[in-house]
């Protein structure tokens, strides 16, 4: 059963509570809670009546997690959903190892939004800070960073992620190409720094704040 202690008004109208957990997780920016549900209609309609006073939004079906910050309420909402809409099968993954792997992504993703929000001042949607999020998403899940899963996130490489393209809207199609180049090289430099002996030495609040520090233009 869920505590709602943790989240006030929590809607109990689910298919599958079962697979609903909630706790307070301890991230780099302090403790928030965090709701986990496995089933993706009970993510979809928590996140709708939650967050949206009953109204669907447009893009809901690509959403896999959502950050609830408000004056006196902050929490996360996690789905089960494939991260990116990427397949396990694309990564090697077994379904129910690349759900749990999904989930921990997006938690250190989130948890990372949640930092630099508070801590730096501000969080956006751009790909200077999903390419931060999504380092230490990777990282947390895998154990390792690999440039190629960013890629396949963001659609650079394979058919499935179609991320990029939400980050730098109303471009033309080869300023994109060029854009796609330096994600790509963004994402080699990240991997290579996460082999370095710099990286290993560093507490995970360090690594956070090197990235951050580091225009897009730096490492590209």
């Amino acid at each position: 059963a869920i505590n709602t202690m943790l989240i006030p008004q929590l809607p109990l109208d689910f298919k599958d509570e079962q697979n609903i957990s909630a706790e307070i997780y301890l991230s780099c920016a302090g403790e928030i809670p965090v709701i986990k549900i496995k089933n993706t209609d009970d993510f979809e309609n928590l996140v709708t009546n939650l967050l949206h006073k009953g109204v669907r939004p447009q893009n809901l079906s690509a959403t896999g997690a959502a950050f609830v910050f408000g004056k006196t309420t902050r929490f996360i909402i996690l789905s089960a959903k494939p991260y990116s809409n990427v397949t396990a099968k694309t990564l090697g993954l077994s379904e129910e190892d690349w759900q749990i792997k999904s989930m921990t992504i997006r938690l250190e993703h989130e948890c990372t939004h949640y930092y630099t929000k508070r801590f730096f001042g501000c969080s956006q949607n751009h790909l200077h800070d999903e390419l931060i999020a999504d380092f230490f998403g990777l990282y947390a899940a895998f154990g390792e960073y690999k440039a190629e899963y960013f890629e396949y996130f963001m659609g650079i490489k394979g058919k499935e992620g179609s991320r990029l393209s939400c980050y730098i809207p109303d471009c033309s199609p080869e300023l994109f190409q060029v854009l796609k180049k330096a994600a790509s090289s963004a994402a080699d430099f990240f991997e290579k720094w996460s082999k370095s002996a710099d990286f290993k030495n560093m507490k995970h609040e360090e690594r956070i704040k090197y990235l951050c520090g580091l225009k897009l233009a730096e490492i590209i």
